[in-house]
């Protein structure tokens, strides 16, 4: 078997070097694309995709221009103002350490500014984090809320029911990692606790590709009844590539609710813009110009994918 495997990977890695060299000799224009979409952080999945999806004919910025636009077409957002009119309960999830409680507290700074503060309520799950609801009383006792505490399934479906009169509940939980036990445990306190809330998915633009794809598909796959509804991108300040989590976005086909680029509450906490994103996305904010991939290196990277990449000219 590992031989087979040896000669599999052998095999791709042949193919691929013989494809980008093609690439490169027949469509520079497109291999130019390809260097710089993969150097950019987007996944060879969807960067095989926007290449088959532009034109064949045209110069390296013409076609650059044109991905842009692909790019800012495919990005999902929703319009916050029209789901939190709806009201309702908001169940804000995610990994620790990505600014779930300043996310918590920037949306609900908004809720009670356009519905009042006795139209919110806010509750929290997290008991495991030293501080974590010191944190979250800093925040509320500035907007004049009460902050509820709760400890198990039972006594969340109770004080849900308490909060049911307000329009807007915002529910904080704690942040556990995606494969952490805990994980199972608050994700039965939720389903149990919290039916038909708006799963609302706090990820980091700091965080790398392979683990926002993990996080995505154990939080979908954690609660089959109850998906991800919303997603909010924190720490976009931080980011010198803010193409991968796009790249997760688009590809598990999630709306972007709100981009959260820094400290301040409310302030730091804006309506996705996708022209925006999109151009940020494909210029890296990269101190070195070193960081990126060199051409003879690209061929790596394409191997895995190399079945998507059948349809572009070469």
């Amino acid at each position: 078997v590992l031989q087979m495997a040896e000669v599999k990977n052998l095999l791709q890695s042949h193919l691929a070097s013989n494809f980008w060299s093609n690439l490169q000799q027949n469509a520079p224009a497109h291999a130019d694309v390809v260097k710089t979409l993969i150097n950019a952080g987007f996944s060879p999945k969807l960067c095989a995709d926007i290449v088959q999806a532009i034109p064949k004919e045209g110069d390296t910025a013409a076609l650059l221009k044109r991905v842009s636009d692909i790019v800012e077409a495919l990005i999902k957002v929703q319009d916050p103002i029209d789901v939190f009119d709806e009201g309702g309960i908001f169940t804000f999830i995610g990994p620790t350490g990505v600014g779930k409680t300043t996310s918590v507290a920037k949306v609900a700074a908004r809720c009670v500014l356009r519905y009042g503060r006795n139209q919110v309520a806010l509750l929290t799950t997290d008991t495991y984090r030293i501080g974590a609801q010191e944190q979250l009383k800093v925040f509320a006792k500035i907007l004049g809320l009460p902050v509820v505490s709760v400890r198990d399934s039972d006594d969340l479906a109770a004080k849900l029911k308490e909060a049911s009169k307000r329009k807007i509940v915002l529910l904080d939980t704690a942040g556990v990692g995606q494969r952490d036990t805990l994980m199972v445990d608050q994700t039965q306190l939720l389903a149990k606790g919290s039916a038909n809330s708006h799963r609302i998915l706090v990820m980091s633009a700091t965080t790398d590709l392979r683990t926002q794809e993990d996080v995505i598909m154990l939080h979908n796959r954690a609660d089959s009844a109850e998906k991800i509804k919303s997603v909010i991108v924190t720490k976009t300040d931080e980011a010198a590539l803010v193409a991968p989590i796009l790249d997760c976005l688009i590809r598990y086909e999630l709306p972007l609710l709100f981009i959260s680029n820094g400290q301040r509450v409310p302030e730091d906490l804006n309506p996705p813009n996708a022209q925006y994103l999109a151009h940020r996305a494909m210029r890296p904010r990269t101190m070195s110009g070193e960081s990126g991939l060199a051409s003879e290196q690209i061929p790596a990277v394409l191997a895995d994918n190399l079945a998507q990449w059948s349809k572009t000219p070469s």
